[in-house]
């Protein structure tokens, strides 16, 4: 009996076949891998800030009228604004261990060159000199950051205390709230406002005097 085997041309057609299934098989398949790696970034970036927000909101929600004294012996506000650095005295520090210090902690929010929002802070509120803080990368991929303070009438300003013509401005006093606004990859321009819960408390008292 004769056999009867496949001809080049017909070799030639079953190649390219599997030939285009392979490629379009690999394709959806890169697809697949890029749309979860890119989500799986988006999910990182997201949590990531949030996190930040959460720690500031923290923070913030806890700030005391508790000026302190620098290095060098001179004092700075409870909460001081300046050159877009966020600086303050925060209260509600957790003591697990039950050591013998204060609940009261000092820390300090900067951008840096590289784009990252440090956290800086200090277990001791008047500082020695040589006393380095402790810092936390809390967020990255940041192209700007500005920050204002909403004093009680609502005017908002980029310095806190807020400079006065003829005297020095309290250094124990907070503002109402505190805005910050970061262009942050991949979100673009994200807004948050930070209420002072011991401001607006002491609004309510006054206003029901």
């Amino acid at each position: 009996m004769k056999q009867r085997g496949f001809t080049l041309l017909e070799l030639l057609v079953a190649v390219a076949i599997f030939a285009l299934l392979g490629v379009g098989s690999y394709r959806l398949l890169a697809s697949t891998i890029s749309t979860r790696d890119t989500a799986r970034s988006h999910d990182l970036a997201l949590m990531q800030l949030q996190r930040t927000f959460t720690v500031i909101n923290r923070d913030l929600a806890q700030a005391t009228a508790r000026p302190i004294r620098d290095q060098y012996g001179d004092t700075v506000p409870a909460l001081q604004l300046k050159d877009n650095n966020l600086e303050l005295t925060r209260a509600g520090v957790p003591n697990p261990l039950k050591q013998v210090r204060s609940d009261l902690q000092r820390v300090s929010y900067q951008l840096n060159n590289k784009g990252e929002l440090i956290r800086s802070s200090w277990q001791q509120l008047d500082r020695d000199r040589g006393v380095n803080p402790q810092q936390t990368i809390l967020l990255t991929k940041i192209k700007t950051m500005t920050l204002k303070a909403y004093n009680p009438t609502g005017s908002a300003s980029p310095e806190w205390p807020v400079a006065q013509s003829y005297n020095k401005p309290p250094v124990d006093t907070l503002p109402r709230s505190v805005e910050i606004v970061v262009n942050v990859e991949p979100w673009g321009e994200v807004r948050r406002i930070f209420a002072l819960p011991q401001q607006l408390e002491k609004e309510q008292k006054s206003a029901t005097q």
